[in-house]
C-alpha cells in the first residue's frame, strides 16, 4: 500500500518552443492504480500540456507507466524540444515499474 499515491517519477526541465522561447518544464507520474475493471492507470501532472491532471490506462502498472511517458514524448512533438539549464537536449526518463529497489 505504500506505492499507492506516491510520486514515482518526478522529471524537471525546460521547454524549448519553436519560437524559441523557453518555459518551465515538469512532470510528475503517480504510481499506478489497479481498477475494478482490471487495468490499471497512473496520474499524470504536466501543466505545460494540460492544466489538470489527468488518466494514462493500460493492461497493467507497467503498461500505463510506459504509455503514459510516451503520450508526453507524442504530445511534446511538433511543439517543443526539452532542454537542460545549459540549453542541451534531454530525453524524457524511463519508468521502470514495478521499481527494482
Amino acid at each position: 500500500m505504500d506505492e499507492l499515491n506516491k510520486i514515482i517519477l518526478k522529471f524537471e526541465a525546460f521547454a524549448k518552443r519553436g519560437d524559441g522561447s523557453v518555459v518551465p518544464f515538469s512532470l510528475d507520474v503517480w504510481s499506478p492504480v489497479d481498477r475494478t475493471q482490471g487495468d490499471s492507470s497512473c496520474r499524470v501532472d504536466c501543466a505545460f500540456l494540460r492544466e489538470r491532471p489527468f488518466q494514462i490506462f493500460g493492461v497493467d502498472g507497467q503498461q500505463a507507466c510506459e504509455l503514459a511517458i510516451d503520450f508526453i514524448r507524442l504530445s511534446l512533438i511538433d511543439r517543443a524540444e526539452l532542454i537542460d539549464a545549459n540549453g542541451n537536449p534531454i530525453s524524457l526518463p524511463v519508468i521502470e515499474w514495478p521499481p527494482s529497489d
